[in-house]
């Protein structure tokens, strides 16, 4: 083999085995098409490796045509970022199944020896081969214009895998084949299919899960340069370490052993250690450890929040009934002609009290997460709207800017962070309302300070009353207000709780602070999308 075969393409192999074993062991959101393609990547490789080295030449021939499974896999990964049929992907796997065992039961009829020169099949197959590329970039093509956000974004680094793909491996072979190029051609378009096909993988995990992907790999680079410079000195000592000069094997395999044996530790010291330094958040064993030690304590408080759930669950039940029976005689004493402003009141009362279930629901049972990319901008729009409907013709006004051009994504629950704006953008009207010079701001940025790095901060600002003060160290615990129960608006003390808590399961927080202007003003900090890092 020749040094250059070796140095461009045994790292191409190592990224694409990398990302596929990192994803298949540490990824929640990643499809198998996905996973699928960076092994037959890594196959295809592998194969091209076999073809440049002079003692597999004949082993090559046998597995270079296997390398059409690349194609089946990009089907494969499409289907799954799409959703799109799966019966496509069962043609292509058979389709490229078909001519992977042609080539490996006889290699001849495709290319004579060493793939040197086209065999009798090799023209009609290039040709059917070319067609349903064509056709599969066709169709890549027209879904990247037509989806839209992540997902437009993963089709796309599909899209121009693919190509790179075709033209890296197929395209070079033939040309090989044809005396045209060397296969060495392939290496820099291969390194770019591989990192779009990385791209495609890594971006389909969101939040947390993304961040123990990104540790994974790292950690994965870590370890295999210290078992690089490990093992390179301990072969070079190993001549001088073992007696007779290693001829004996019981000497040798105790001599391994005892030099082995503090290995891994060292390696998880070091790799841990650097670690700490790299992520806010690390995987090491020590660190998981310790955050098993705090998901006990917050899980014997899951507990107690549950029985307040499923007692919360019990008395909205109880509740509800009453309630209902209640708006319904108050429709009746209407049509038996009860003053209107009675009438009024006990349905204002009854629409009080279902708030206040809805909330202490919400904050007693939440829902499991669902993770998306949500449009900061878009979305505070439609909160303010809400909160325009709730308080009726007092709202002041709400001005939402954005410190940022464009439109800015963070990755949460939409409703989450549907609830917790309105929560925001609710108090803060409310404490205006009648106000003539009231006024709300919003502004949205990209977190600045190191605490705030990868955040996006939603900043809620009024030149209202502001918080009591004896309430303020208290703001964020369940009942808790500052508003009476013979307020205009009284409140149920969960607003903010809820939000707070939807923060808090974002890995984000809420936080309060008085406006120099006076006012109050709220920061929630929501956790930015990767691919618009802070600053």
């Amino acid at each position: 083999m020749r040094p250059l075969v070796a140095f461009a393409y045994y790292p191409l192999w190592a990224v694409a085995v990398t990302v596929a074993v990192t994803a298949l062991r540490l990824g929640r959101n990643v499809g198998r098409g996905l996973v699928a393609l960076c092994f037959f990547l890594a196959f295809w490789v592998t194969g091209l490796i076999l073809l440049e080295t002079d003692s597999t030449v004949a082993l090559a021939e046998h597995v270079v045509p296997s390398g059409i499974i690349v194609a089946a896999g990009l089907a494969h990964a499409y289907a799954d970022v799409a959703g799109a049929s799966r019966r496509p992907v069962v043609l292509a796997y058979a389709a490229s199944a078909a001519v992977a065992l042609l080539g490996a039961v006889s290699p001849r009829l495709l290319y004579g020896p060493g793939a040197r020169s086209p065999g009798p099949l090799f023209f009609p197959l290039a040709a059917v081969m070319g067609l349903a590329v064509v056709a599969v970039v066709a169709l890549l093509g027209r879904s990247v214009l037509a989806a839209r956000g992540l997902q437009q974004r993963r089709i796309a680094a599909l899209f121009f895998g693919s190509v790179l793909a075709t033209l890296g491996g197929g395209f070079v072979v033939g040309l090989r084949v044809l005396g045209l190029g060397d296969v060495l051609l392939g290496a820099p378009v291969l390194l770019l299919a591989i990192l779009l096909v990385a791209y495609a993988v890594l971006s389909g995990e969101l939040g947390r899960s993304r961040r123990v992907v990104m540790q994974g790999l790292a950690y994965a680079v870590l370890t295999a340069l210290l078992s690089t410079f490990g093992l390179a000195a301990f072969f070079k000592l190993l001549p001088y370490l073992s007696p007779g000069g290693g001829a004996s094997l019981p000497w040798l395999l105790f001599v391994l052993f005892l030099a082995a044996l503090p290995l891994d530790p060292l390696r998880l010291l070091v790799v841990e250690h650097v670690g700490r330094r790299l992520f806010d958040r690390p995987i090491g064993v020590r660190d998981l450890a310790d955050e098993i030690a705090r998901v006990e304590v917050r899980a014997d408080q899951a507990e107690r929040l549950a029985e307040l759930g499923r007692l919360a669950s019990a008395v909205a039940h109880e509740i509800r009934n009453p309630l209902g029976v209640i708006a319904a005689q108050a429709k009746l004493l209407e049509r038996q002609g009860a003053k209107p402003e009675t009438v009024a009141s006990l349905r204002a009362q009854v629409d009080r009290a279902r708030r206040f279930l809805d909330d202490l629901l919400r904050y007693s049972r939440p829902r499991p997460l669902e993770v998306t990319e949500v449009d900061v901008l878009s979305t505070l729009r439609l909160a303010a709207s809400h909160v325009r409907q709730i308080v009726g013709e007092g709202a002041p006004p709400i001005e939402i800017a954005s410190e940022a051009r464009g439109s800015i994504f963070i990755e949460a629950d939409r409703g989450a962070f549907l609830d917790a704006a309105t929560a925001l953008l609710q108090n803060a009207a409310i404490a205006l309302d009648g106000s003539a010079e009231g006024r709300i701001r919003v502004v949205v940025a990209r977190g600045q300070e190191e605490q705030d790095a990868g955040f996006v901060v939603v900043r809620v600002e009024d030149n209202g009353p502001g918080v009591p003060e004896e309430i303020e160290a208290r703001l964020f615990q369940p009942f808790v207000t500052g508003r009476g129960r013979d307020a205009k608006h009284p409140g149920t003390g969960l607003g903010l709780a809820v939000a707070a808590r939807w923060l808090e399961r974002h890995g984000g927080a809420l936080r309060h602070e008085r406006a120099p202007g006076g006012g109050a003003r709220f920061e929630a900090r929501w956790p930015a999308r990767a691919e618009e890092p802070a600053g």
